[in-house]
């Protein structure tokens, strides 16, 4: 009789196991990407991550605490200077030594976490594939990693390691088209529960520093150029005329959900006669005249796309 109640014992766990693979493997990877950006948003937790590029390696902690309708979070440095970014009722405060405190409208602390995190995956299917690569293990939990691919080679790819339980995003890396890693984000240690609390009555008593708040001003003038190529799914941000050491700038943002790249246009403050491609990590930086004009890119795109993006750069008459 034991005997027997142990063999069914056995069967009945191998057959949960076997429901719990089966579950997890039932969706898509599209569907566990879209689990992903709720997560982040309904979820209380902790996370201790590390940002790693070619050039630097921070250690950071983020805190986010969503109680009574609420979000809270904070965002703080764990090597060197504290630096503080925290949010509350939709209001970003910046702490960083040797500048001033400030305060900005915004619903989120984008600052060192990966863009992917709050993606509009729907929009991004058009531009991109979503393979699922099987089961992995970060921060000593099981997660779905799934690899985001350009459906051009314009651009780079991710890799995302989500959280089979809860979906948080636990590691993403970029990677080029030869596989060479550019940036990772990589959570140490996560902790999930009813434990952060103090973390609203914290933010609830903080001090805010000023709000900057956006001045009216006049029209932007038409701009005299524009872009004839960009990789499909870019589109323009915003655009902006700016005096740096009085010279005029003007500027062009775009995006595809991503990835994102400013264009500068401006009057050469010298002759290019220098080395005018510099990069590192994910971050290009491309400059070339044209027409009289010293034009600029600054972004997260390969070289050569950068290249025929500026190239391709039409003035008007």
């Amino acid at each position: 009789m034991f005997k027997t109640l142990q063999q069914s014992l056995v069967l009945f766990t191998l057959a949960f196991c076997s429901f719990n693979l089966f579950a997890d493997e039932s969706l898509s990877a599209k569907q566990i990407l879209l689990k992903m950006p709720e997560a982040r948003e309904k979820l209380s937790y902790e996370m201790a991550f590390v940002k790693t590029t070619p050039a630097n390696m921070d250690s950071l902690r983020y805190r986010h605490l969503h109680i009574d309708g609420k979000s809270y979070a904070q965002l703080i440095t764990l090597d060197g200077v504290q630096q503080e970014i925290v949010l509350r009722d939709n209001l970003v405060s910046y702490f960083q030594p040797n500048f001033q405190p400030f305060t900005i409208h915004s619903a989120q602390i984008i600052d060192s976490l990966p863009a992917l995190m709050n993606a509009n995956f729907e929009r991004l299917e058009k531009y991109y594939d979503f393979v699922k690569m099987g089961r992995n293990r970060v921060a000593n939990r099981l997660v779905q990693t799934i690899r985001i691919l350009p459906k051009d080679d314009f651009r780079y790819q991710y890799v995302a390691f989500i959280d089979e339980e809860n979906y948080l995003l636990l590691q993403s890396d970029i990677l080029d088209r030869d596989g060479n890693l550019l940036d990772q984000f990589r959570v140490v240690n996560l902790y999930i529960g009813d434990g952060l609390q103090g973390l609203a009555e914290y933010l609830e008593n903080i001090v805010f520093p000023p709000l900057l708040i956006d001045k009216k001003e006049e029209p932007t003038p038409k701009f005299h150029w524009q872009t004839s190529w960009l990789p499909q799914g870019f589109i323009k941000i915003n655009e902006r005329v700016g005096l740096d050491d009085q010279h005029h700038i003007e500027s062009q943002l775009y995006s595809d959900g991503l990835f994102s790249f400013t264009l500068y246009v401006s009057d050469p403050i010298a002759d290019l006669n220098f080395d005018n491609t510099w990069k590192q990590g994910t971050y290009t930086i491309y400059s070339e005249i044209i027409n009289g004009k010293e034009i600029t890119f600054v972004g997260q795109l390969p070289i050569s796309t950068a290249k025929r993006i500026v190239q391709d750069i039409q003035f008007k008459k």
